[in-house]
């Protein structure tokens, strides 16, 4: 997937898949590994032997914005890296748990004083 692509996650019955014409990536929810929504991709996803075509993005700051899958297709290990705004992420995160059946890490952001 190019890097910059906008496209759609649709959520099917058996597998999630993000559509950025012409290309399709589709994941079976039984095979993600790891489900995580921050405002940063981790130094553990970042460092996976995964062939990356596109460098994952470092990010930072105090709002979720990336989406990150990691998962096992044909014995090999994958990565997606999706940019989504949490007003769009939020009503996808429910149904993400339902049909994976567990959690979506998301890192929280709470102001202390």
């Amino acid at each position: 997937m190019p890097a910059g692509c906008i496209g759609v996650l649709q959520l099917a019955l058996d597998s999630m898949a993000f559509r950025c014409d012409p290309l399709t990536i589709a994941v079976p929810y039984d095979a993600i590994e790891i489900m995580q929504y921050r405002s940063d991709v981790t130094r553990h996803v970042r460092h996976l032997k995964v062939p990356w075509r596109v460098r994952p993005p470092t990010g930072g700051g105090n709002k979720n914005r990336y989406f990150t899958l990691v998962y096992r297709a044909a014995g090999t290990t994958h990565a997606l890296v999706l940019e989504v705004p949490a007003e769009q992420m939020r009503p996808y995160l429910a149904e993400i748990d339902l049909k994976v059946g567990r959690r979506v890490d998301v890192q929280r952001h709470e102001d202390y004083e």
